[in-house]
């Protein structure tokens, strides 16, 4: 699902510079899914190596689906408090077919965890990863 971190290239880092950059932001508010911190996803392979898991297919994700534009505001939100942010853009909510991206994006991407869990491995508390990255990332 939508992976981030403070590493690389992804929402989060994408969405802080351009609060920098602009006032108000167009962002998509028909696409759903589960922000998934990538430390978490590398900790819950770990953990399926240690348990000897059988092979398959295991899904992994934040634990609470969001649209785009509440990842946004929730990011925002998080900088502002942890003064990574003087002031938080305008949103527009715009539909999916209002911005144009090469590669095409599902409506809905969210993951069950309930295979893996059986691993004692629970979705992602992507808010608190966020919140512990977000004074991480330049």
């Amino acid at each position: 699902a939508w992976v981030f971190s403070e590493y690389g290239n992804n929402f989060v880092k994408t969405m802080l510079r351009l609060a920098k950059e602009r006032d108000v932001l167009n962002i998509v508010a028909d696409q759903r899914g589960c922000p998934t911190y990538a430390g978490d996803i590398a900790q819950a392979i770990i953990t399926l190596t240690q348990a000897s898991a059988t092979g398959g297919v295991y899904h992994f994700c934040g634990d609470k689906e969001v649209a785009w534009n509440e990842f946004a505001k929730v990011i925002f939100s998080t900088a502002l408090k942890n003064g990574r942010l003087h002031s938080i853009p305008l949103i527009n909510s715009i539909k999916t077919a209002g911005y144009y991206t090469a590669a095409v994006r599902p409506t809905y991407s969210s993951l069950s965890c309930e295979k893996i869990s059986q691993f004692g491995i629970q979705a992602s508390d992507w808010e608190s990863a966020l919140s512990d990255i977000i004074g991480l990332i330049s």
